[in-house]
């Protein structure tokens, strides 16, 4: 057996010492304590942006209702309107009970047809507000209007055409009742 110098002794001595752990190190638990401290600032965080957007940006709209047959029927001349404003990545979509409007709002059509087709990249809101005043027209006493978008539309499509349909442009009152519909693809 060869016999180890007084530098090699040494270095065995010193990497085969045993240390002892110190009490941090005897628990088996994780410290979360730093981890909950940005948890908690996080949400308050996020809690604090979304009290502070949620204060300015509301949209007033309401969710269409749904009822059972009701007891007085309507007779065939009676048929309410239903009017529904879709707005998908190609243009809008107006229809009513009596079926989809074509591209003019004087007639319906029939198969896909897009009512007010998008003016190069952007949306016509003007025309979608001359075809809602002439739909207005027919119907004076109608006041609601059923607003859905494809999942593809911006969100401020989508308020666009709220605005779009409750007024004109001289603030006359169009369909001031908007509801807003899940969008289908």
């Amino acid at each position: 057996m060869a016999k180890l110098t007084a530098t090699q002794r040494a270095y065995i001595r010193k990497r085969s010492k045993y240390e002892e752990p110190g009490p941090d190190e005897l628990d088996e638990e994780l410290n979360i304590v730093p981890f909950l401290d940005i948890v908690v600032n996080l949400i308050m965080f996020l809690l604090m942006v979304t009290s502070t957007i949620a204060f300015y940006a509301q949209v007033e709209a309401s969710l269409p209702s749904y009822s059972r047959g009701g007891v007085g029927r309507r007779s065939a001349d009676d048929q309410p309107l239903n009017l529904t404003v879709t707005v998908t990545d190609r243009g809008i979509i107006v229809a009513g009970s009596g079926g989809k409007l074509a591209p003019g709002c004087e007639t319906t059509g029939s198969g896909e047809v897009i009512t007010v087709p998008m003016n190069g990249r952007d949306y016509d809101w003007a025309a979608l507000r001359a075809c809602v005043a002439k739909v207005k027209q027919e119907f004076p006493d109608e006041t609601k209007v059923t607003v859905s978008a494809d999942p593809l539309v911006e969100y401020r499509d989508l308020i666009a055409a709220m605005d779009a349909v409750r007024e004109t442009d001289d603030e006359e009152e169009l369909f001031p009742e908007v509801l807003l519909s899940a969008g289908v693809r």
